[in-house]
């Protein structure tokens, strides 16, 4: 069968937080700049296609591939650890030492990852920084001209250019627009923001785990991710690559910004999402074991497999 029942896929995801709790520091942080990179790579992916189709939407369809690989390959990412490592912690299987261990060194390597696209691609897209950011207005022109002459290359390089702008954009605007000219109702809104999208990020995890299959795992963690980038929730893992790649573009937005204004807010807000909202609703309602002890071979098949699956080896 399919299908995992949901106090088989609570107990399975206890064990994998108890396991992920013991993941050596080098691999926390070589899973967590893979899970930053690609995560970065699916937002210039859903900007892309935005913009070229005029329909932000058609971009949303496509970004949820990076979290699908990030699921399939066991990889990880800290907002699901914030679901995951404290319904360990809960059912005796690790503890708040090692759970904030997890999660800081987790949080890092994301942002490692995420840094490191947003280098790369703020080089790709401006040809070494030897052309501006365009908005899609100047843009259009520079398009339009550009195929009368029938120049390729330029309609092209304009299309890099609305997507570096694009970015500038959301940096001032999810950082200083949204949230410091709001003072502290700014911040409780970044938060709420992030309870949301963690919420959905989680369920999108948990329901690919429902699934043995990779086309069931794929399906089932694809509309909750869709959904939430659709509404335009605070995601800190995407934040962390718009938020680094705008001030490397030349929006202007200063490092202290970005942390106390978004990533600070964020992050409190998808800890709350991903632990209560998702780890404490399934390990209230579907806890099934009681027994407090770390995860030895008596843990039975179907717990390793899930496990196995959330990238705790």
């Amino acid at each position: 069968m399919d299908y995992v029942l949901p106090n088989e896929l609570v107990d399975g995801m206890i064990a994998a937080g108890g396991k992920k709790a013991t993941v050596s520091v080098k691999n926390l942080l070589l899973r967590g700049f893979y899970s930053g990179a690609i995560l970065g790579l699916a937002v210039i992916l859903a900007l892309t296609v935005g913009l070229t189709v005029k329909a932000p939407f058609v971009g949303s369809l496509l970004f949820p591939f990076g979290f699908a690989s990030i699921v399939l390959f066991g990889m990880e990412l800290v907002t699901g650890n914030f679901a995951l490592l404290p319904m360990a912690t809960w059912a005796g299987k690790s503890t708040w030492g090692a759970t904030f261990r997890n999660w800081a060194w987790v949080w890092f390597g994301n942002w490692i990852g995420t840094a490191v696209v947003a280098v790369i691609m703020a080089i790709s897209l401006t040809n070494g920084f030897n052309v501006e950011p365009l908005s899609a207005a100047a843009a259009a022109a520079a398009t339009k001209a550009a195929a009368a002459a029938g120049d390729a290359t330029v309609i092209k390089a304009g299309m890099w250019q609305q997507v570096a702008q694009k970015i500038i954009d959301l940096n001032i605007l999810n950082v200083v627009k949204k949230y410091e000219n709001l003072g502290a109702m700014g911040f409780f809104l970044a938060f709420l923001r992030g309870v949301v999208a963690n919420w959905l990020v989680c369920l999108g995890v948990t329901m690919a785990l429902v699934s043995k299959s990779v086309p069931g795992k794929i399906l089932a963690c694809w509309l909750p991710i869709t959904a939430f980038q659709t509404m335009g929730m605070e995601h800190i893992v995407v934040n962390q690559f718009l938020h680094t790649m705008g001030p490397i573009l030349g929006s202007g937005v200063s490092p202290i910004q970005v942390i106390f204004w978004n990533w600070l807010p964020v992050t409190l807000g998808n800890i709350v999402g991903g632990m209560v909202f998702i780890g404490m609703l399934f390990y209230s309602t579907h806890r099934t074991k009681v027994e407090n002890v770390l995860p030895t071979e008596h843990d039975d098949k179907l717990e390793r497999e899930l496990a196995a699956e959330l990238g705790a080896r």
